[in-house]
Parts: C-alpha cells; sequence; structure tokens
C-alpha cells in the first residue's frame, strides 16, 4: 500500500505524494447546508470534533473529566452510557483508511466487535442526514481492502445532547454504488474545473 498521509491544517490526504479526495468532500453534494448560517457551521463542527477528541480519549483511558466543556459534557455522557449498556470490544480507533483501486481516504470512528460481527461505526452530533449511509459504506470498502478484512456492519451512533443515543444501522445495499457515483461526480468535475 501507498504510504497514507493526513495534513491537519489543510485537511488532505495523499497517497504515494498524491492528493487523494476525501470520503468527505467526495459525498458534500450529498448534504445540502446551505441553509444553515457559517457561523452555526463553525460551531457545530467544533462541537463534533471536541466531543470525537473526548470519546477517543476517554476510550483510550486518558481523559481528564474536569477539563470537558459544558457544550461537550452530553455527548460525552451519551458515549459513556453506551460503553455502559451495549456489549463490544473496539478494534480500532480515529484510524486513517486509504482504498488502493479507488483511490480515496477517509477515517472511520471505531471499528468494534458486537454481537460477534465486525462493524464500523461513525459517531455524529447533530441532525443525521442521507449521506452518512454511503460515508459508512466507503470506510467498510476501504478498511475490507486494506486489511483483508469483512466487516459484516455498518452504524452511525447519534450522541444527543441529552445524554442519550441511539444506534442506526447503515444497511441500504445502494449505498456503496452511491458513494461511487459521487466519487465519479468528484472526478468528472475536477477534471473540467477550469
Amino acid at each position: 500500500m501507498s504510504a497514507l498521509l493526513f495534513n491537519e491544517t489543510s485537511h488532505t490526504y495523499t497517497a504515494g505524494g498524491v492528493v487523494v479526495p476525501s470520503v468527505t468532500q467526495i459525498l458534500a453534494p450529498l448534504n445540502d447546508l446551505s441553509f444553515i448560517s457559517p457561523e452555526v457551521l463553525a460551531y457545530k463542527r467544533a462541537l463534533g470534533t471536541a466531543v470525537h477528541k473526548a470519546t477517543e480519549l476517554y476510550d483510550l483511558g486518558e481523559l481528564d473529566e474536569s477539563s470537558v466543556d459544558d457544550a461537550v459534557r452530553p455527548y460525552l455522557d451519551a458515549w459513556i452510557r453506551l460503553r455502559a449498556e451495549l456489549q463490544f470490544e473496539i478494534l480500532g480507533m480515529e484510524e486513517r483508511v486509504f482504498h488502493p483501486a479507488h483511490r480515496y481516504a477517509g477515517t472511520y470512528d471505531r471499528m468494534v466487535m458486537l454481537d460477534g460481527k465486525r462493524c464500523i461505526w461513525d459517531l455524529k452530533t447533530g441532525a443525521m442526514y442521507p449521506s452518512y449511509g454511503p460515508q459508512t459504506a466507503a470506510y467498510k470498502n476501504a478498511v475490507e481492502k486494506m486489511h483483508g478484512i469483512r466487516i459484516e456492519g455498518r452504524y452511525t451512533v447519534e450522541l444527543r445532547d441529552d445524554g442519550n443515543y441511539r444506534l442506526h444501522p447503515m444497511e441500504d445495499p445502494d449505498d456503496w454504488p452511491v458513494f461511487l457515483g459521487c466519487l465519479a461526480l468528484h472526478r468528472f468535475k475536477n477534471k473540467h474545473a477550469a
């Protein structure tokens, strides 16, 4: 496999020195966020990033809970509750993945063993969007290609601001074809950009 690198500042992935599109960039046309103000979008992105970091540090046993911001706390509480109520094993966390044939990259949130099945989980703190199915399908296929393993389930884990959670199975068989269609559109637009 080509070395996969991620630049935090520009949020770009490179594989073998060549920039490759991210799963998020590829799926952007599926999410119309034009009705949301830029300030709210920036706040929600920052909140999502902070929640992801808090859950990651919690899972690593490195979180100083007294340092958790009040806005992040209910989402972290939802994650802690999920961890207490569901029996699962974390197999991977925040791993950058690359699909060598389709040449895209992304970072999944968790790979878990749940009910004897290896699953990809993507954590969310906001509204549920139709792009989440294709997003998890993209991670699933990249993980399978990279590691030569089978992923048997895909879920979006909705962490809510009331301290509750909801596990959404992503089971639409069209998710992978939709992702590939978005990838083709992304490449077409880049090829014909002025």
